[in-house]
């Protein structure tokens, strides 16, 4: 009989360390970044940029968000497991000689569990941040007015499609590119849209139109008042509550309108 109990008891205990087990694995946040997946990482790469955005002079900026975007076509999570990368970009523009500014903007604005940092030298002036779930999120001046800043999700597992939130009508948005489209006279049968959702300014999106165009039609219509950036092959200006954008690819012109928050 004593033997019974004791078997009973052991029983009951490994039943209990199992029940804890399964509820810490559950409920206790990750302490390691192979421990998560891409889906995990993603929605904090877009709260990161949607940060960003949501610190930026409204009046003296322009921004164009891009895509998710595989950034390694293999990587190792362990060396037994197999992982990949994405990232994401946030393109500004402001008024040259205002880029170190910006950083310093930016840095004071996010969060202070962000720990971002902006290191200024005599040639470099860099932003670095961690956003949290192992997301690294860097800020650089790369030209003269043009700043990226970047929310990378590091090497995890994939076990899901990567795919962005799509607007409810593929029309949304489009107003202040398709004004820009209507006096160049050029139609564009290449759009595309990018978008994020983000605790800090709700939803962001840039919608993308391509052209054969040089864009010089365009640039003479904006109000010297608006513009933010001026440059062979950049054009960058605000349009109300929109950030327009004009950028020459050989000969292409790709016109892309950003706004939300």
């Amino acid at each position: 009989m004593k033997r019974r109990w004791i078997i009973a008891g052991l029983v009951a205990w490994a039943v209990v360390i199992a029940g804890l087990a399964l509820y810490s694995y559950s409920s206790d946040p990750p302490t390691a970044r192979d421990q998560t997946t891409i889906a995990d990482a993603l929605p904090t790469v877009d709260t990161a940029l949607g940060r960003i955005y949501a610190a930026l002079d409204p009046a003296g900026s322009v921004a164009a968000l891009g895509g998710y975007r595989r950034t390694e076509a293999s990587c190792r999570v362990t060396t037994a497991r197999e992982g990949t990368r994405f990232n994401r970009d946030l393109l500004v523009y402001v008024k040259q000689d205002a880029e170190a500014a910006t950083l310093d903007r930016v840095r004071a604005a996010l969060p202070k569990e962000y720990g971002a940092e902006v290191a200024h030298s005599g040639t470099t002036d860099i932003l670095s941040a961690d956003a949290g779930n192992f997301v690294a999120v860097r800020g650089t001046v790369t030209d003269k007015g043009v700043l990226r800043f970047t929310a990378d999700t590091g090497c995890r597992i994939q076990d899901a499609a990567v795919t962005e939130a799509t607007p409810q009508s593929q029309n949304a948005n489009r107003a202040p590119v398709q004004a820009v489209l209507d006096t160049l006279g050029k139609p564009s049968a290449e759009w595309s849209t990018h978008r994020l959702t983000s605790p800090a300014c709700g939803a962001l999106w840039t919608v993308e139109a391509v052209v054969t165009s040089d864009g010089q039609a365009a640039r003479a219509t904006v109000p010297a008042s608006a513009v933010v950036l001026d440059t062979e092959k950049l054009f960058a200006y605000r349009a109300g509550s929109a950030g327009v954008t004009l950028r020459r690819d050989g000969d292409k012109l790709i016109v892309s309108s950003t706004a939300g928050c």
